[in-house]
């Protein structure tokens, strides 16, 4: 917070602190520029102010930049001061209402400045518009009926100024009206003899005016202020709030409709901008609360409304007519010629609302409701607080804001009437800590937030009871939701509804703000009303709520599942209730975008089953959904919810879940390099046997050969995919089969013997798009391009990595796309094709980024030692540094490769002697000559290593070149 007063003691805030200027030289200057924020002040101008010379200024300026940091600036000709005209006192007066205007006058402007100049010619405009505004708040409070409690201020004023004549008019007015008759006129005749004694002039209109009053005995107020009183803890909107002090008419009537949840603060700010615009409505400032939302209160009927609005008008009882249309003609053509501002508070509907609206003013309309109907009116929806306006909110209540307030306001929701119940008890419980009112808050939310007749709770019966039956049953069953928001189809799956129904109830909701939407398709409910919703529902009808949210999610990720990899065995499923309108996917990219949209909701509904003991959703779910966390690079979540699933099916000695949910496991541990991998394999496959799944045997197999495959042991690892082979065989399953072919391909590659790896990969790769299982086709072509390139086979690799990209799209798998688009741009630089290797490595680190949860900084990915997708974290850096090596920064390039190098140490998905030879050449670009021989001698042991000749050939002239003599400089 920054603040600057120059009517009365110079004043400096900075930060919220006060910052002492010293007298003299240093408070002219910064005086002279406070006048002209953002404005250059010439030097010469500043030294004939400050008096000295341009020398002695500099010196001033330094002293002032001091204690002022980063706001002196330094421009052209002379200084600038990089402040806002709405932070300096000044220029703030003129743009406020009266009364807050006058808030910032402190005394004499420039009184503490030391600057006859100043004072001269500034100080006199100054004080003459205090003047003139004080003035008009004195008019505004005659008008409002303040007369009574005006009389001694301005008895005061008039001995001060005693030449102002609409001050002694004013004072007239307030005598009059107070009925003190004779003192009102001996007060005209008192200045009429003063105007004519000194300055030899006649009384002007305002006292003539003033003086009329008295002989007609005229002491009406002019207006009727029925405005409630203003709060003086109002915290933040101001936004909002600038939003509906633009809305003043010109000529015809203005409306704003305001609405919110309950307890959002809508009354707050409608009566804080009423106060706000008073004075721009001089002739009436009305309120109405039209008890809409008003426990043990009718409603108000329209009728009755405008009678109490015409009595407001002063309209005599006999004179108002008793039908709605007659009271609302009456009460337009009453206000026809006023300015007249009228709140109506606590609206419920639009046909409430329209007979009251007049033809001209300012009308403000508070609801809960959404008045979508209400022509011509703006609308503001209020959301709940900041933080920070939260933390401030408390405070003025309770005194308190310290760091553990933080938490009070959120379990509060931001909700002002939350935070303004906790407020008040805090403060009436001094003993208490933060951390109690949050243990209170944790364990009792809605009982905690109830002071006196005040409760959030019962603010929100009251819009609950005006919902229909079908939208209480849609909110109440929405409660048992707890994940992070909901679709229609979600919402239609708990009560049994299609689609189209669901989203018309939601939107009635949405209307009433007992829902929230962040995002178009996509709800939610504030955390209060969630808690409230939650509390509404009886235990039979919980139960059902809840197993219908989760048949919900399983059908999804069931039917998803089977669009992004067919060709899995089918469960006997867990839904148990038809749902009438569930979402429907026809390709990959619609079955994978709905596992990203409610991937958290997914997440939660694993935990809601288990926890609620829907055992057996508990354990399909995560099997159903892992495939998409795996396909997402979410190896720890993957875990996590398969290890509920397991705890699951050992609740439910289920030997088929138990299985599966150990599969799972063993596959995510495996993916992760965790040894516990082949212990819960082990354990899978011993239970696959004794229910005889010959598939899930088999899969198993192929797993555990991927691990002695890892270990080197390409015997026992042939050996499990043989059995492999076998087993999908007489299961029935060609895509199982497909896959343990293509195991055996690998494994003949990894041993150097091409033509046997060709022909295994080659028939898997038939039988996949036989079976459209397209992904592990994308898969198999990307290994046959592997195979092509380490057998120097350049064209045969380009083709196969083309289809393998074609298909990887196809199939919607774009972290297999982005691991392929890696090698692909590793083999074109190999080959020399350069521009083309740096553009897919460009491509190959985006996809990386974007679906592989991975950092979006490469200037140094500090952040990665958190990031479980070790084989997406070495895409990702293969492909930074290629695009930096071949975009001329070696520098940046052997950052990423230093830290690829421990990951493909540990995890070996990428070639050693691939990283150490880019080592090489960057550390040889760098002019490094011995690192770059050592990393190439490393490259060729690695290589040599392997039965791949390319790799061996491509280190050796890595190495040639690093020790080639350097060219002459």
């Amino acid at each position: 917070m920054r603040s600057f007063g120059l009517l009365g003691p110079l004043d400096v805030v900075l930060d919220g602190r006060h910052v002492y200027i010293p007298p003299g030289k240093r408070r002219v200057v910064l005086a002279a520029l406070l006048l002209r924020p953002g404005q250059v002040v010439g030097v010469d101008e500043l030294v004939e102010l400050a008096g000295g010379s341009r020398n002695a200024l500099q010196t001033t300026v330094g002293r002032l930049r001091e204690a002022l940091p980063g706001i002196v600036l330094t421009r052209p000709g002379g200084y600038l001061l990089d402040v806002r005209p709405d932070e300096v006192d000044v220029h703030r007066f003129g743009r406020l209402e009266p009364a807050e205007a006058l808030a910032l006058w402190r005394g004499r402007p420039f009184a503490d400045i030391g600057s006859d100049a100043l004072e001269r010619d500034h100080a006199p405009a100054l004080t003459e518009q205090y003047l003139t505004t004080l003035e008009a708040r004195i008019e505004a409070d005659l008008r409002a009926g303040g007369h009574e409690r005006l009389v001694p201020e301005l008895r005061a004023l008039t001995r001060q100024h005693p030449a102002r004549e609409r001050m002694w008019a004013q004072l007239i007015v307030a005598l009059h009206r107070c009925d003190r008759q004779t003192e009102a006129l001996q007060a005209y005749d008192d200045i009429r003899g003063r105007l004519a004694e000194e300055l030899g002039l006649d009384p002007g209109k305002d006292l003539q005016k003033a003086h009329q009053q008295v002989l007609t005995a005229d002491n009406r107020p002019r207006v009727r202020n029925d405005l409630p009183g203003d709060i003086a803890d109002f915290a933040g909107r101001a936004s909002d709030l600038d939003e509906i002090l633009a809305a003043v008419p010109s000529g015809c009537v203005a409306i704003t409709a305001i609405d919110g949840m309950a307890g959002i603060g809508k009354t707050t700010i409608a009566v804080r901008a009423a106060h706000r615009l008073a004075s721009r409505f001089p002739d009436a400032q009305l309120f109405v609360d039209l008890h809409s939302y008003t426990a043990g209160v009718a409603p108000r009927t329209p009728s009755d409304a405008l009678l109490e609005l015409l009595t407001a008008l002063g309209v005599p009882a006999q004179d108002i007519p008793d039908g709605l249309d007659a009271r609302a003609a009456r009460w337009r053509a009453e206000m026809a010629h006023r300015k007249a501002l009228v709140v109506l508070d606590n609206a419920g509907s639009t046909a409430q609302v329209r007979p009251l609206l007049p033809g001209t003013g300012l009308v403000l309309v508070t609801s809960r409701r959404r008045l979508v109907d209400l022509d011509a009116a703006r609308t503001i929806s209020l959301d709940v607080l900041s933080e920070e306006d939260s933390l401030n909110l408390l405070a003025s209540i309770a005194g308190r804001k310290d760091e553990d307030c933080r938490e009070v306001v959120r379990l509060c929701g931001y909700l002002p009437l939350a935070v303004r119940i906790v407020g008040a008890r805090w403060r009436t419980r001094p003993v208490w800590s933060a951390q109690d009112l949050v243990r209170r808050l944790t364990e009792q939310r809605l009982t905690e937030l109830t002071a006196g007749e005040r409760s959030v709770a019962g603010a929100f019966a009251l819009s609950y009871q005006q919902l229909t039956p079908e939208q209480q049953r849609l909110f109440r069953r929405l409660g048992m939701h707890t994940g992070e928001d909901w679709d229609a189809h979600l919402a239609a799956a708990v009560i049994g509804t299609t689609r189209a129904e669901a989203e018309r109830l939601l939107d009635e909701l949405l209307d009433a703000h007992l829902v929230q939407q962040k995002e178009n398709g996509r709800y939610r409910f504030h955390d209060l009303l969630a808690d409230h919703a939650k509390a509404s529902v009886d235990p039979a009808e919980r139960k059902e709520a809840i197993a219908r949210i989760l048949d919900h999610y399983l059908r999804g990720a069931e039917d998803s599942a089977r669009r992004i990899a067919p060709g899995r065995p089918e469960l006997d499923s867990a839904v148990t209730h038809e749902l009438v309108d569930p979402p429907r996917f026809r390709t990959p990219f619609e079955a994978l975008a709905w596992q990203e949209a409610e991937r958290l909701n997914l997440r939660a509904a694993v935990y809601l089953a288990a926890y609620e003991g829907f055992f057996h959703h508990a354990w399909q779910l995560p099997h159903q959904f892992a495939h998409y966390l795996l396909l997402r690079g979410s190896g720890r979540e993957r875990v996590e919810v398969l290890n509920v699933a397991l705890g699951a099916a050992r609740h439910l000695g289920d030997l088929k879940a138990r299985a599966e949910a150990l599969r799972g496991l063993g596959s995510a541990y495996m993916e992760d390099g965790d040894p516990k991998a082949e212990k819960d394999l082990r354990e899978a496959l011993a239970l696959m046997r004794q229910i005889g799944d010959l598939r899930g045997e088999a899969s198993v197999l192929g797993l555990l050969g991927m691990i002695a495959r890892e270990r080197h042991d390409y015997e026992g690892s042939l050996d499990h995919f043989e059995r492999g082979v076998v087993l999908m065989r007489q299961a029935g399953a060609p895509t199982g089969m497909a896959a343990a072919l293509h195991n055996i391909g690998i494994n003949h590659a990894q041993q150097g013997r091409t033509e046997e790896a060709l022909a295994y990969m080659g028939e898997a790769v038939a039988l996949m798009e036989e079976h459209g299982d397209v992904r592990a086709a994308a898969l198999t072509l990307h290994n046959i391009a592997h195979v092509h390139f380490d057998a120097f086979a350049d064209e045969e690799c380009l083709v196969h990595a083309d289809r393998s990209l074609v298909a990887y799209r196809e199939s919607a798998d774009r972290r297999g796309e982005a691991l392929a688009l890696t090698d692909y741009a590793y083999w074109r630089y190999e080959m020399g094709h350069h521009a083309v290797a740096r553009e897919l490595a460009r491509e190959a680190a985006r996809l990386c980024r974007t679906y592989t949860n991975l950092p979006d900084d490469h200037a140094v990915l500090a952040s990665m030692e958190d990031v479980r997708d070790h084989i997406g974290q070495a895409a990702l850096l293969v492909s930074l540094s290629l695009d930096a090596q071949l975009g001329g920064r070696p520098a940046e390039a052997l950052g990423h490769l230093r830290r690829c190098l421990v990951i493909v140490r540990e995890r070996s998905w990428w070639s050693v002697d691939r990283v150490l030879g880019q080592l090489s050449a960057v550390h040889l670009a760098l002019g490094d000559r011995v690192a770059a021989v050592r990393c190439a001698e490393e490259a060729v042991a690695a290589a040599r290593s392997t039965p791949q000749p390319r790799a061996a050939a491509f280190a050796e002239q890595t190495l040639a070149r690093a020790k080639a003599p350097a060219p002459p400089t």
